[in-house]
């Protein structure tokens, strides 16, 4: 095929030359949402230009390299944002820089709040993978509640909205085990938050790939005699080798696709423009996202603590490689009081603030949360236990009225069993609407959020 003056194959032939696992009409079906790509076109340009261009990786385990045999290896490495790299950089442009900042065990709501920390304001393209975390707690109705939906709303307008107005891609992977594994039942097609992040994906004209609407015909329903396990790792969670590969080829082929349409259709100064326009009102109404606010995990909480007596920063430790730090008491009724500014960057809306706290099946107490000086709200009460044993991080929201030194305290509910302790972990200071709580992850991996080194 002629473009110009040359080819298809002169202008992206190193980069076309991809041998791919995955056959063609899983790789279209795998194309959840593709859209315009405004912004995509954009950034594939510049690659195509020799421009330099940042590509960031938020995401769980899974973009971390989860189970793959060679994750992150430096010579030959075989998970799924490794090979997409390599592809990148080798075949279509060396100025193309990855950084990987997925975390284990993470879930968005996290990472919206405390965004900055991971999302450079340089990035110019974002790979976003959070289907299997945010839907791991999922029931199987059809239509569940949105609370999880309105929380990635905010997420996506914050990534969108950094200064450097990035392209997005939503990279879904499966959000429970198909076909049921270690007791627990076979979920349905539609068990996973990905349809409803994908109206989102459509009203944002962000591309969207799709690890379940490729690959279920030949997991799920058996073609080609393949089952799940040629492509998921024994827990049926984490894609094993040829999994990533199989993603991989989902990411290159998308891309391809828009280096190919940008020959055809050259990249118009009118798409260029819309690239960097406001985006369009929230799809949930009411549902603007606040750039405006304050993430301090484990030790960085300190200075926001006014009292603390009867508390102690504590590592916790507990098969961690790097240990996890919060404010740790054993004294009913002791106030730790964090103050913070709960006046809001949206008129006749206060900030919120979100507490990260930890639970387990044993040790750990009930707290009441109450708020004073200049502001109040509705007691709350941290319940500092859980069903099955595992030693977990949960959020709760506290929603008080605006002043400018608003004080939260947290005591130990003096009716908690002798010998409990009770322990808080982090503070987030948010001007978003709506209510966010429930569970991160184990508090074995939080190290990424509340301890003093970063690791996946």
């Amino acid at each position: 095929m002629r473009v110009g003056k040359g080819t298809v194959g002169d202008a992206l032939g190193a980069f076309l030359d991809h041998e791919f696992d995955l056959p063609l009409e899983f790789l279209r079906r795998a194309q959840s949402y593709s859209g315009p790509r405004t912004r995509l076109r954009r950034v594939v340009a510049d690659m195509i230009a020799g421009k330099p261009v940042e590509i960031n990786i938020l995401g769980g385990s899974v973009s971390a390299g989860a189970v793959a045999t060679r994750k992150m290896d430096p010579v030959n490495p075989n998970d799924v944002w490794s090979l997409v790299r390599l592809q990148l950089q080798t075949r279509l442009s060396p100025k193309v820089q990855f950084y990987n900042n997925a975390r284990s065990a993470t879930k968005s709501l996290i990472f919206s709040m405390c965004l900055p920390r991971w999302l450079n304001a340089t990035a110019d393209l974002v790979f976003v993978e959070f289907i299997a975390n945010d839907g791991s707690e999922m029931d199987t109705s059809l239509d569940g509640p949105l609370d999880k939906a309105r929380s990635y709303e905010r997420f996506l307008r914050k990534i969108q909205q950094q200064p450097s107005n990035p392209a997005v891609m939503l990279v879904s992977e499966m959000a429970y085990p198909p076909g049921g594994r270690d007791g627990k039942a076979k979920r349905a097609f539609f068990s996973t938050p990905e349809d409803n992040y994908g109206n989102l994906a459509q009203y944002y004209d962000i591309p969207t790939i799709s690890f379940r609407d490729a690959l279920w015909q030949l997991g799920d329903n058996g073609r080609d005699g393949m089952s799940w396990d040629d492509f998921m790792g024994p827990d049926r969670l984490h894609p094993n080798d040829r999994g990533h590969r199989l993603m991989a080829d989902m990411v290159i082929y998308l891309m391809q696709q828009t280096a190919v349409d940008l020959l055809v259709h050259p990249l118009s100064h009118a798409e260029v423009a819309a690239s960097a326009a406001p985006l369009p009102p929230p799809m949930f109404a009411g549902n603007d996202a606040s750039l405006n606010q304050i993430c301090a995990q484990g030790k960085n909480m300190s200075r926001h603590v006014v009292a603390s007596a009867g508390w102690e920063v504590t590592p916790y430790s507990e098969g961690t490689k790097y240990p996890t730090f919060g404010y740790e008491t054993t004294t009913p009724a002791a106030p730790l009081v964090i103050e913070a500014s709960t006046v809001g960057d949206a008129p006749g809306r206060p900030a919120s603030v979100m507490l990260t706290y930890t639970k387990a099946k044993a040790g750990f107490g009930n707290a009441k949360v109450t708020c004073s000086n200049g502001c109040t709200c509705d007691p709350v009460t941290l319940e500092g236990s859980v069903t099955y044993d595992q030693t977990v991080v949960f959020v709760e929201m506290v929603h008080p009225t605006a002043a400018p030194a608003c004080r939260v305290s947290v005591e130990m509910d003096p009716a908690s069993a002798p010998g409990s302790k009770f322990r808080v972990s982090g503070v987030v200071i948010t001007g978003d609407p709506g209510h966010v709580s429930g569970r991160i992850g184990e508090e074995k991996y939080m190290s990424w959020l509340s301890g003093d080194a970063w690791v996946a």
